[in-house]
């Protein structure tokens, strides 16, 4: 058991800014956080006395790493607010966090403890057509609630590394969704607009027309719905592909493997290498393989693409549209 301090270091060290503080009624407050891997991604067991936990605008922003979060709920309850949802985490239930979007978890009455997923977001996105629903809990009689369990499990197969990526999605599809021309609320259409442009980024061949075709808006709409947001689609769409590069580098670098840095670049939707290269040096001040190397726990070497163009002395133009620099509140 560890102190306060300790426990929420730990805490911030391994999720990113979000902010606790312990219920001042409790004494000798002490708590555990143990990461591990499983199922090729990190695993936090949480164990805390009565505590607020909160995910605010300001954490969103601090944050340059992107995840959703998969709760297991061991002992006690949690109290969650998130995504429009106010749930009551029980023993046994799951529930999905989403990095971008504020969120307060409360630990009253008697201590809690559970399991905390991390999923890097792009991983994630890359096996979905739908956003997945974040602020939703999934019960023990859910049809996959046993194979999500499976996955956290100790004594579960080793071998089971990727499937989280596609089973996550599945449990947690959130079906139709309206349109963003169907929403009143300017803040919920713009995330709306990012969610689905995050979904397609993939597609080397995405354009203005096809992003308002699925979104129900019309390309003079969409295009204001980007200017209102300080920034245009051609730079979202930059920044998102270079977003989805980076959480996939990083997740390799926690792995330990080897990854080939055009395969994922091309995956992301980038059509030219020496582009990608250019425009990522831009954004992150450093080369793919530099960026990596910073990543890297175990030293292990990455196949880079070309040739790196040198450093420019700008950098990309407008205030972007990563969904950490532009969050909605619900």
């Amino acid at each position: 058991m560890t102190c306060f301090d300790h426990w929420n270091n730990s805490l911030r060290a391994s999720c990113g800014h979000y902010y606790a503080a312990p219920d001042r009624a409790v004494r000798d407050w002490a708590g555990t956080f143990d990461l591990r891997q499983r199922s090729g991604v990190d695993v936090a067991e949480v164990r805390c006395p009565p505590a607020r936990i909160e995910r605010t605008r300001k954490g969103i922003l601090r944050d340059d790493q992107e995840h959703f979060f998969l709760l297991r709920q061991l002992e006690g309850e949690t109290g969650i607010l998130h995504a429009g949802c106010e749930v009551l985490l029980r023993p046994g239930e799951f529930l999905l966090l989403d990095s971008t979007r504020a969120a307060e978890l409360c630990v009253t009455g008697r201590p809690a403890a559970f399991l905390s997923a991390h999923l890097p977001r792009a991983l994630v996105l890359e096996r979905c057509r739908e956003m997945p629903a974040a602020g939703r809990k999934i019960a023990p009689p859910h049809p996959l609630h046993a194979s999500l369990c499976g996955l956290l499990d100790g004594t579960g197969a080793e071998d089971s590394a990727g499937y989280i990526f596609d089973l996550v999605p599945l449990a947690f599809a959130a079906g139709a969704r309206p349109g963003a021309g169907s929403l009143g609320s300017r803040k919920h259409r713009f995330r709306l607009v990012r969610e689905t442009l995050e979904l397609l980024s993939g597609d080397p061949r995405l354009t203005v027309d096809t992003l308002a075709a699925r979104t129900g808006l019309s390309r003079r709409q969409l295009q204001r719905e980007f200017q209102e947001n300080g920034t245009t689609f051609t730079d979202c769409l930059t920044r998102t592909r270079l977003s989805a590069v980076a959480g996939k580098l990083r997740h390799a670098a926690r792995q330990g493997v080897r990854v080939p840095i055009a395969q994922i670049a091309y995956g992301a939707g980038f059509g030219d290498i020496s582009h990608f290269n250019r425009t990522f040096r831009q954004q992150f001040g450093c080369s793919p393989r530099g960026f990596l190397s910073t990543c890297t726990l175990g030293g292990f070497l990455a196949q880079d693409a070309n040739s790196l163009a040198p450093v420019p002395k700008t950098a990309l133009p407008g205030r972007g549209c990563l969904l950490q620099s532009n969050p909605a509140d619900g």
